[in-house]
């Protein structure tokens, strides 16, 4: 057998011994890419449908508050009961100035315990609304929102929110109502949508209220309660589903991840779609990176069998050419030191062990010990390089998080037990907040979290509601000492763009959290709030 011969099979070998966990470990990656990708999509279609639902809520909340003052005016409960001529101008002024207030135009209406309409804030005709369900909502003593409806006034589709007129006897003599427009909720959707994003909600008996690909046309009422997601968010459900949807315009079916909630104070259903094709376009260009990166390893790899392999033969020629010259009988003495001992196998120990003593000097110099998180050098240096790698514009917002009666815990439960406590909740934050996002410890009982590019600072908002609530369930073991957070946040660009800004104005902000007696939220330099 040819020494070159030996040397091309030990090659070969060995390139296939690396090919094959190279492979596992690609394998394995995209596996993981694909479980991330889908726990993400998820993840962002319940925060859009939160974002939704806070929208709605905030909206009917203030609409109502609104409605019941009116409802409360001596001058309304004299108009409800006739005391007033109809079309009264001080009347139709004050609901065209409502109007003003809550900055739209949607229609203020006052109505008899006849279901006569008395005033109305816009010019249509005066109409009868007995035989609405609303009215009779009112005629019993309840504030009501209802479904969607078709507005006999001018055939849109419209949401009356109503509150009742009552008077001395607690009786319900009249109504204020106010007809919401769905057309700036339909804009509100399509604002929040996305080309890889869509949303849809429903009222509560499954009419499509709004939808960021179409709108329902005028005095027509679109059903979607074969939705399954529908089905399951009236049914006071929240979750994510894969379904099966015709592909408008093509015989084909879309498979689709839906993401479903429903709306409290509504009963509304809000639903995100995203199509599956984009969840895979996303794993297929990750795909092609890995690809890319390992065809890159397996040439190295190639490189490096190649080395080993003419290291490892090199005793064979070396012996070889020691035969040959004593065949010609050139051979001395001195030439059979170049043979020597056999040290493949220490080199090869000394690398392991300087690779592993590597990993472990990089890991224990990146990470918290006791939490897992990022320790402040690292964090403060993925921190800087995010904000600088940023587009002017992007939205970040940077969270910082003190717990309030950690020293308590520490004083009068020991330093052991604080050690768990602080655990537990890095443990929390890992689960709260995407891979993408940076979260570390800085020392002590202070945390910090960066979340790069979001669309507002709602989700900063929301993400820390759920730290409070996260810090509040950590347990001490102790009935008498309770866990808490403040958290201050900033982000860009309001508050800077460079990390150190970032970081004074948050802490800032916590400090100010602390000041005004714990447990509570300050973004900026705004007020304090608390769940």
């Amino acid at each position: 057998m040819k020494l070159k011969s030996v040397r091309t099979k030990l090659t070969l070998l060995l390139f296939c011994i690396s090919l094959i966990p190279l492979l596992l470990v690609i394998g394995f990656y995209l596996a993981i890419n694909i479980s991330a990708s889908i726990d993400n999509a998820k993840s962002d279609g319940l925060l859009r449908n939160s974002i939704i639902n806070e929208h709605i809520t905030e909206h009917f909340e203030r609409n109502l508050a609104v409605l019941r003052t009116i409802s409360r005016n001596p001058m309304t409960l004299q108009y409800a009961q006739a005391e007033a001529g109809k079309g009264d101008p001080l009347m139709e002024q004050t609901l065209i100035r409502t109007n003003e207030v809550l900055n739209d135009s949607d229609n203020m209406i006052i109505t008899d315990k006849n279901g006569d309409q008395l005033a109305r804030s816009d010019s249509y005709p005066l109409i009868n609304v007995e035989h609405r369900r609303y009215f009779h909502e009112a005629m019993q003593g309840a504030e009501y929102i209802s479904d969607v409806l078709i507005s006999l006034a001018n055939n849109r589709l419209i949401t009356v929110l109503e509150v009742p007129v009552f008077d001395e006897n607690n009786m319900a003599v009249g109504m204020v109502q106010r007809d919401y427009d769905l057309s700036a909720l339909q804009h509100y959707v399509k604002e929040l949508s996305s080309p890889t994003t869509r949303v849809m909600i429903t009222d509560g008996v499954g009419n499509l209220v709004a939808h960021s690909e179409s709108q329902a046309e005028s005095n027509q009422l679109v059903s979607m309660i074969a939705n399954p997601a529908v089905a399951a968010g009236l049914a006071g459900k929240t979750g994510s589903i894969d379904v099966v949807v015709p592909n408008p315009g093509t015989s084909k079916k879309e498979r689709m991840l839906v993401s479903y909630s429903k709306n409290k104070i509504s009963g509304w259903v809000v639903i995100t779609e995203r199509s599956y094709s984009y969840i895979w376009q996303k794993v297929f260009t990750d795909a092609l990176k890995a690809v890319g990166i390992g065809g890159i390893m397996l040439f190295v790899v190639a490189l490096l069998a190649a080395f080993i392999a003419e290291k490892a033969t090199r005793k064979i020629r070396t012996i070889s050419s020691l035969a040959s010259r004593a065949a010609a009988g050139s051979l001395d003495s001195v030439s059979f030191s170049e043979l020597g001992d056999d040290e493949l196998g220490q080199m090869a120990l000394a690398i392991n062990k300087i690779r592993s003593s590597r990993d472990s000097y990089r890991k224990d110099a990146e990470i918290d010990k006791l939490t897992g998180l990022l320790n402040k050098a690292t964090f403060e240096r993925l921190c800087r390089r995010t904000l600088v790698e940023n587009q002017p514009g992007v939205f970040s917002a940077l969270i910082i998080v003190d717990l309030d009666h950690f020293k308590e815990v520490n004083d009068c439960l020991g330093h052991q037990k604080g050690d768990v406590v602080l655990h537990d909740f890095g443990e929390v934050l890992k689960k709260l907040f995407r891979p993408t996002d940076l979260v570390g410890r800085f020392g002590g009982d202070e945390f910090v979290v960066l979340l790069n590019d979001l669309p507002g600072k709602e989700i900063a908002l929301q993400k820390a509601k759920r730290i409070i609530e996260a810090a509040e369930a950590i347990s001490t073991g102790s009935e008498t000492i309770r866990v808490s957070a403040s958290v201050g946040i900033s982000s860009t660009p309001l508050h800077g763009i460079d990390y150190d800004s970032l970081f004074s104005i948050a802490d800032k902000s916590v400090y100010a959290v602390k000041e005004s007696g714990r447990d509570g939220i300050c973004y900026g330099n705004g007020d304090v709030t608390r769940l």
